[in-house]
C-alpha cells in the first residue's frame, strides 16, 4: 500500500520529489520487465493501450491472490500482490510522466485519463478487505525481519486508507479519492500550461542583465523584446534587472499564474481532503497527513515552524537593514523592502560587502560541463560510471538516457530532460520510470529541468545560475537515491520510499558540492580559457550565498505555514488570501504584493498538501548528515560510499531515523542545522 498510496500523489506531478513510470512497446510481453522492453515514447493511443495492460496484468494478479485456498504464504500471497504493484507502478507513472513533458496534447490528456483509471483501480484495492485480510493471513513465522516489516506497513496503510470502514463508507472514499486525482490534475495542468510574458520596447529595460541573455532575446518584427515566467527568464530579471518596473511587471505575472483557475480547484481540494480525513477518522487532513510523518502530528509541525522561525529573528533583522541600506541609495524614504525587489537587492549586497558579483561565477558554468561535471564527482565519490545510452526513441529530442554502473553491475538507467519547451513541467522535479525490484527489473528515474539549452545559442554555450548548478544538484540527488535504493525485493520499501519529511535530505545534502573548491574545480573551468574557478573566488561565492540565508529561511517557514494552516482547519474557516496574507505577514520578512495570487501556482499545495514543512526538516538533517563529510573530507570516497551503502541503498528498508543513525553513529540533532544558521556573515560594511 505504500507504493499504493506514492502512486495517487504521483499522477500529479509534484516539484520535488519522487514519483515512477513506463510500460512496454505494443506487441511485448508487459511481464518482459527488461529495459530493452522499455518505450521511451508514447502515441496518445500507444500510452492508453499500455495502461490498460498493466491494469489488466494487475487484476490477474490480484484474482490470483484472491483466489488462494490453501494456507496463505509468502509465496502465494506477498509475491503475487508484488508483482501486481510492479503493473500499478508502471502504468501510472508513465501516466504521470507524459501528462508532465510529453510535446503531444493528445499523449497529455490520455496520460491524465489513464490516471484517472490508475486512481480507480488503486482506490479500489486499498479498500478491499478480501486483499488486506489475505496479507493478515500470511504466514510469517519463517520471513526475514524486512519482509515482516513490509506487510505490518503493508496491513497499516491499508486500514489508514479505510479498509475497516463500512461500505458505504468505503464506497464514498474512493470517490473522494478518485475525484481529488482529476483536480490534481487540473491543478497541475492549469500550472504548467500558463507561461505568461511582458513585453518592453527597448534594450534599455534590460540593463544589468548578462550580456548572453540579452543576446538571446532579440526584439522581434514589432520591435517589443518578451520575456516570459519560464525559469531561465524570470530568474536573471528578478536578479539582475536595473529597471525596477521590469522587475515589478514580470513578478506581478509571475505570481498571477494559473489565476483564477486554480483558485476554485483549490478550494475543491481543501473540502474534499477535509470530508476525506473525517471519513478516516482524523481531524482534519493536517492530522491525517502527518500521523505517519516523522514529525508525527499537526501540532509538532507547527512547533517545528515555529522554532525554525525563532532561530532566523537576529539574522533576517540584520539582513533586512542591509537590504533597505541598499534600497536607500535609490529610495532614501524606504521603510520596507518588497518580495519582487528581495533578489535584486541581495545582489547589490552581494556586491558592494563581499566584493561578489554573482554574474562573476557564469562562465564556470557552462551547462555541458557542468552536466559532465557532476558525472565525474559524484562517479568518484561512489564509485559508479554514467555511459550514455544512444538510438532509443525518446519523447524530445532534448532528452537523453544514461545507464549507470558499479563495476560490472547495472545499478539502473535515467533520463535527462533538462530544458524549457512550450506545455513541458515548468519546475524541476526527479519523476521516477520504475521502482526497481531485485531480480526482476532495474530502477530507472528522470530528471526534469528547466535549464538554459546549449541549442539556444549559436556557439553552443549556455551558461548557467550558481543557484541553477544547485538545483542540477539537488535534483541528481533524488535520481541517486532512486536508483541506488531500486534494489530491495519488495517494492513497497524500493528506490525512494523512505518518510516524506525525509525524502528532501539526501538532494539537499548533495547541494552541499557546489559550494566545495575541490568540487567545483573538478567542472568549474572557464568557457572560454578553460582555467579553473579561483579558490577565491569560490570563497566570496560561499560568502555571499550565506548572506540571505535567514530571510530566505523565514521565507520557506511561510510556506511551510501556508501549507500546515490551509489544510489544518475546516475549510469553512479559510479565507485563501487573508491566510495566505496574514501567515506571510507573520513569517516573511517580505509583505505580500496586492493583486498577487502566490497559492494558485504553489504546486506543493497539492503534491505535499499539509507537510511542505518537510523541506526544512530534511535540512536539519541534511546539514546533520554533512557533518560527516566535513569531519571526514567532502571528498572522501569512503565517507561517500558509506553513505551509499547505509542511507541510499537501504531505501525503505528501516525507518529514516535509523538509517541516519547507522551512517552517524548517532541519532540525528539540530546542532548542525542551527550552526550553520547561526554563521551569518558581517554585514557591516564593504570588505574591498
Amino acid at each position: 500500500m505504500k507504493t499504493v498510496l506514492k502512486t495517487l500523489a504521483c499522477l500529479a506531478p509534484l516539484a520535488l520529489s519522487a514519483c515512477h513510470a513506463p510500460g512496454h512497446r505494443a506487441g511485448v510481453d508487459i511481464g518482459d520487465w527488461s529495459l530493452a522492453a522499455t518505450p521511451l515514447d508514447r502515441s496518445a493511443a500507444a500510452l492508453r493501450a499500455a495502461t490498460g495492460a498493466h491494469l489488466a496484468a494487475a487484476q490477474g494478479h490480484l484474482d490470483q491472490i484472491l483466489a488462494v485456498q490453501a494456507p496463505r504464504t509468502v509465496d502465494n500471497t506477498l509475491v503475487p500482490y508484488n508483482d501486481m504493484l510492479m503493473h500499478i507502478d508502471a502504468a501510472s507513472q508513465e501516466c504521470g510522466l507524459f501528462s508532465a513533458v510529453h510535446p503531444d496534447e493528445a499523449t497529455r490528456e490520455a496520460g491524465e485519463a489513464g490516471g484517472q483509471d490508475v486512481s480507480s483501480f488503486i482506490s479500489e484495492i486499498s479498500l478491499s478487505r478480501e486483499l488486506y485480510d489475505a496479507l493478515a493471513s500470511i504466514d510469517l513465522s519463517q520471513a526475514d525481519a524486512l519482509t515482516n516489516r513490509v506487510v505490518a506497513n503493508e496491513l497499516d496503510d491499508f486500514r489508514r486508507a479505510g479498509v475497516n470502514k463500512d461500505e458505504q463508507t468505503r464506497a464514498r472514499i474512493k470517490e473522494l479519492n478518485e475525484e481529488l486525482t482529476r483536480l490534481g490534475q487540473d491543478w497541475s495542468r492549469n500550472i504548467a500550461e500558463d507561461t505568461r510574458s511582458i513585453t518592453v520596447d527597448s534594450v534599455a529595460a534590460l540593463q544589468g542583465l548578462p550580456e548572453d541573455w540579452i543576446a538571446n532575446h532579440a526584439p522581434g518584427d514589432d520591435g517589443l523584446i518578451t520575456i516570459n515566467t519560464t525559469y531561465p527568464d524570470y530568474v536573471p530579471v528578478m536578479r539582475y534587472a536595473d529597471d525596477a518596473e521590469t522587475r515589478e511587471r514580470l513578478y506581478l505575472v509571475y505570481n498571477n499564474r494559473a489565476f483564477p483557475q486554480n483558485a476554485e480547484v483549490l478550494r475543491e481540494v481543501l473540502d474534499k481532503r477535509y470530508e476525506l480525513a473525517r471519513l478516516l477518522g482524523f481531524e482534519n487532513y493536517a492530522d491525517y497527513v502527518t500521523d505517519d510523518k516523522m514529525i508525527g502530528s499537526p501540532e509538532n509541525a507547527h512547533e517545528f515552524i515555529d522554532r525554525i522561525a525563532a532561530l532566523t529573528v537576529v539574522a533576517v533583522e540584520r539582513e533586512r537593514e542591509a537590504l533597505l541600506e541598499a534600497k536607500r541609495r535609490s529610495d532614501p524614504g524606504a521603510s520596507n523592502v518588497a518580495d519582487w525587489e528581495k533578489g535584486y537587492l541581495a545582489n547589490k549586497v552581494r556586491e558592494e560587502r563581499f566584493d561578489f558579483d554573482p554574474q562573476s561565477v557564469r562562465p564556470y558554468f557552462n551547462f555541458p560541463a557542468v552536466q559532465a561535471g557532476l558525472f565525474e564527482l559524484t562517479g568518484r565519490m561512489f564509485g559508479v560510471r554514467y555511459e550514455q545510452v544512444e538510438g532509443l526513441d525518446l519523447w524530445h529530442e532534448d532528452v537523453t538516457a544514461w545507464d549507470l554502473w558499479d563495476g560490472d553491475d547495472h545499478v539502473g538507467r535515467f533520463y535527462l530532460d533538462l530544458h524549457p519547451r512550450e506545455n513541458k513541467y515548468q519546475h524541476a522535479a526527479c519523476f521516477g520510470y520504475r521502482d526497481g525490484v531485485e531480480g526482476k527489473r532495474l530502477p530507472q528515474a528522470t530528471l526534469v529541468c528547466n535549464f538554459p539549452n546549449p541549442r539556444d545559442s549559436d556557439d553552443g554555450v549556455a551558461l548557467m545560475e550558481h543557484s541553477q548548478v544547485t538545483t542540477f544538484f539537488h535534483e541528481f540527488g533524488h535520481l541517486l537515491h532512486a536508483l541506488f535504493g531500486g534494489h530491495q525485493e519488495w517494492m513497497p520499501v524500493s528506490g525512494i520510499a523512505t518518510e516524506w519529511d525525509f525524502v528532501e535530505a539526501p538532494s539537499q545534502m548533495l547541494e552541499e558540492w557546489c559550494f566545495d573548491v575541490d568540487a567545483l574545480s573538478v567542472f568549474a573551468h572557464d568557457y572560454e580559457t578553460g582555467e579553473p574557478i579561483p579558490p577565491e573566488l569560490v570563497g566570496k561565492l560561499r560568502l555571499a550565498d550565506d548572506f540571505g540565508k535567514g530571510s530566505n529561511t523565514a521565507h520557506q517557514m511561510f510556506y511551510a505555514a501556508l501549507s500546515l494552516n490551509y489544510y489544518d482547519n475546516r475549510p469553512e474557516d479559510v479565507d485563501l488570501m487573508a491566510m495566505l496574507t496574514d501567515l506571510q505577514s507573520r513569517y516573511s520578512p517580505y509583505p505580500h504584493v496586492e493583486g498577487t495570487h502566490f497559492n494558485t501556482s504553489f504546486g506543493h499545495l497539492y503534491g505535499y498538501s499539509a507537510i511542505y514543512y518537510t523541506y526544512m526538516w530534511s535540512q536539519v538533517i541534511a546539514k546533520d548528515l554533512y557533518s560527516r563529510f566535513e569531519a571526514e573530507g567532502p571528498l572522501n570516497p569512503d565517507t561517500a560510499r558509506s553513505y551509499r551503502r547505509a542511507v541510499l541503498e537501504a531505501g525503505g528498508s528501516l525507518p529514516a531515523a535509523e538509517l541516519v543513525e547507522e551512517f552517524l553513529g548517532r541519532p540525528y540533532s539540530f546542532e548542525a542545522f542551527e550552526r550553520w544558521l547561526n554563521e551569518t556573515p558581517d554585514v557591516g560594511g564593504p570588505t574591498s
